[in-house]
Parts: C-alpha cells; structure tokens; sequence
C-alpha cells in the first residue's frame, strides 16, 4: 500500500563505502540519460489516481506554472527589497486569497507547504496569548482526531500540550469532547476545512465562538479545500462557513500547491488582520543593530521565488472563472463516482464529503485486500485505518478520464473479496 512518509534517504555505507562527487563531473547529456533513468521508477501518479501527490488541472496550467518558476528560480522571497516582483507577487495571492476567504482587513505570507502554515499559525496563537494571557505557563490547545498530524509536529517544536479529541458515529468532531478538553491555559482550537481524510467541513461556526470568548486562536487548516471550498460554494453547492465571515476564526491555512494548482511548494498562512498577523514573523535586531534588519514571516529564511511567481502566474492565468470551470468539472465527475461506488453491495462513503476528498469504507468487507487487488491492476492505493480501515482518495480535474475504469475495477476487486478468491493477512497500513 502506498503511505506518506518523511523517512530520510540516508547515504549508503555498505561494503562500496560512499558515493564519491565525480571527479570531472558529467556532461549534460549523460546527465539528462541518468535522470531519465531515476525517473523510470517513479509512480505513474496521473494515471494511477495517486490521491494527493500532484493536482492535475490541465497542460495549460503546467506549461504557465513552468514558464513562470523558471523565470524566477534564481530568486529569494527573503528579499523583497531586491527582487521587488516577488514582494509585488505575494501581495497580489495575498489579496486573491484574501477576497476568497472574506478577510478585508487579512494579512498573510507565502509558505513552503501546508505543514509550514500550519507551524506558523499555532505559534502565532502561542504567542498572541503570551502577550494577552500572561498568565498561561504552559499553553495548550485542542485538536480533533481528524485533523492534520502538522498540528502534533507543531505542538512538539513550540512546546504546547495538545489534546487530540474524538470524533462522534457521523465521522464528525464530538463537540462535547471537545468542549470538555478547553482548559485555563487552552491558546488554539483548531478545525479542518475539510478534515485530511474525510472531505468534511469541521463545525468551525459552533467553535469557534468558543475561542472568540477567550481571546484565544481558532485556526482553521483549510490546506485541502481552501482553493476549492469557496468555488463550490460559488456554484451554489452547499458549504459550511469556515473563514473570516465566522468570529473568532484567527488564521486559515491554505495550500495554493493543491487545489490552487500551483507548483510545490507554496501555501498560504493568512491572519485575520495585523493585529494577529504580528506574532507570526521572527525578528532578529538589537544589540549592535539597533533596527531589525533579519525578519522573516515563516520558518525558513531563504524562499524560492519560482514558487512565489508561479502561484501567482497560475492564479491570476485561471482567474475566478477557470477555477469555477474546474471545480464544477471535478464536481460533475464526483458525483457520478460516489453514486457508482454506492451502487456496490458492501461499500460505503463515509460521513457527508463536500469535495473531491472522500474515504470508502466497509461494514462486512476487507479493505486491505481490497486495496491489495486495486493496487494489482496497476493503480496507486492509499490506505486509513483510523477511525476505520478505508481506502482514501483526494482528486483532481486531470482525474476523470481514469474514473469510469477505476470503478469497473473496482466493482471486480469487490466481488473477489466477496467470493473469498482474494484475501491478505498483511499487517495494518501506516498512516503518517
């Protein structure tokens, strides 16, 4: 089964000891030959429906993607004041976002990926409260169980304690749990919009009224569905209220490298205004500088410009109309697959998705062999297992020419589980 890792690739220091540098290095050509080579291992992620490594919305999109990280690959987004197109760049995906998520007064900045924002937003929360709380020692927030493990990475490098709460028998967050886990010291409630997994909108309009009374942070990791969830809405399909219109929402996280189409790696991290905004950056001054002369808005200092431009580039290519055209795309070939794998005896949707993110599931069949006999037929399984074992998906526009096979293979897989002809006894998917 395919799973998500961050495992390093570590040097090989077996009994060829380590790969030397090239003494005379290589010529280009050979060079072009070697990584064609590489490249013949990898997963044939478009049309294997790999579920989300790659957001496929068209040539024309790639091409302005590339065109655009190109001319601005050599560039630094530490440096505004040096490359002036890039601070002009970040602005503009700033106020697009901005428009989108109903923020007239948000602040933001360009991130690396979605884990990065969501880093950024818990230690602007943590910060913010050290400032109005004083008094906390040991700041702590709450997250659901269906949220992004980034928030658990965050709570590690920022020392907060974090509760993960459980979700009810709709797949839903238990707001009572949740209720129940705020404590003195709580800083941060989070909500997904929609939940990595599941493609559901957490109920941000009953909690985060809950943070709005405290003066605390509610942050919303809208990575997945933070291009896609406003153009659905747009199309009059029903959305529940996740952004800036619902009080106490104090950051959103978005990635524009998903559903924004964009090239890796860019997301958004957008305050509700300055005032939240001001205890996102890192500054560095005093001493023998009296002024702050390194400040940076996220973890990294360095940030490639071609990711800047070409987020950017393919935003303003698209424009409100090209992102409605996709997403109603994606929206008309969803349904059509939700109602055929309803059709079959055995599987189920789970909970209630509002995108093109979704988990099947089974109350009588194995999943695992299932994922097993669809991985046989050449596609690229993805495998939950918590709350329940389910194969998971997360699809784009470029996905639905494969859709209609998918589904006859899967109709097929079934009825092999079903008769007993396929089983596994491997052990249970690593979801990371």
């Amino acid at each position: 089964m395919a799973t998500e890792t961050g495992d390093p690739v570590e040097a090989d220091t077996g009994s060829t000891g380590r790969t030397p540098l090239p003494a005379d290095g290589t010529p280009a050509a050979e060079l072009s030959r070697i990584m064609e080579q590489a490249a013949a291992g990898d997963a044939d992620w478009l049309t294997g429906m790999a579920t989300g490594t790659n957001y496929p919305a068209g040539d024309d999109v790639l091409e302005v993607a590339k065109e655009a990280y190109l001319r601005f690959f050599s560039t630094n987004g530490l440096l505004p004041g040096t490359f002036p197109s890039l601070a002009r760049f970040e602005r503009d995906v700033i106020d697009y976002a901005a428009g989108l998520f109903h923020g007239p007064q948000a602040v933001g900045s360009i991130t690396s990926g979605g884990s990065e924002s969501i880093l950024m937003g818990v230690k602007s929360a943590r910060d913010r409260a050290r400032r109005l709380h004083p008094g906390i020692e040991r700041p702590h927030m709450v997250v659901p169980d269906s949220a992004h493990p980034a928030f658990t990475k965050a709570a590690d490098y920022f020392g907060l304690v974090e509760t993960r709460t459980p979700l009810d028998a709709n797949y839903q967050i238990d707001q009572d749990a949740y209720r129940a886990a705020i404590t003195d010291d709580t800083v941060l409630l989070v909500a997904s919009a929609p939940s990595l997994t599941l493609g559901m909108v957490d109920p941000v309009e009953e909690l985060a009224p809950l943070a709005a009374e405290r003066n605390i942070g509610f942050h919303v990791d809208s990575c997945v569905g933070g291009f896609f969830l406003p153009f659905v809405e747009k199309l009059d399909e029903p959305v529940p209220r996740f952004d800036f219109r619902v009080p106490g929402v104090t950051t959103i996280s978005a990635d524009l490298h998903k559903f924004g189409y964009a090239a890796k790696g860019a997301s958004l991290i957008m305050s509700r205004d300055r005032d939240v905004f001001e205890h996102q950056p890192f500054r560095f001054g005093g001493g023998w500088r009296p002024d702050d002369w390194y400040v940076t808005p996220s973890m990294t200092g360095t940030r490639p410009g071609g990711a800047i431009a070409a987020a950017w580039a393919v935003m303003t290519y698209l424009g409100e109309a090209g992102y409605l055209d996709r997403t109603r795309r994606t929206l008309d070939y969803l349904h059509r697959w939700w109602a055929a794998i309803e059709t079959i005896d055995g599987l189920e949707i789970m909970g209630e998705p509002v995108m093109s993110v979704f988990a099947v599931t089974s109350r009588t069949l194995d999943m695992f062999a299932i994922g097993k006999g669809m991985e046989a037929r050449g596609w690229i399984v993805y495998m939950d297992t918590e709350p329940v074992p389910a194969l998971r998906y997360m699809q784009s526009p470029g996905h639905e020419p494969y859709v209609d096979r998918y589904v006859a293979d899967l109709r097929e897989v079934v009825e092999e589980v079903r008769s007993g002809a396929l089983t596994t006894t491997e052990g249970r998917a690593r979801y990371t």
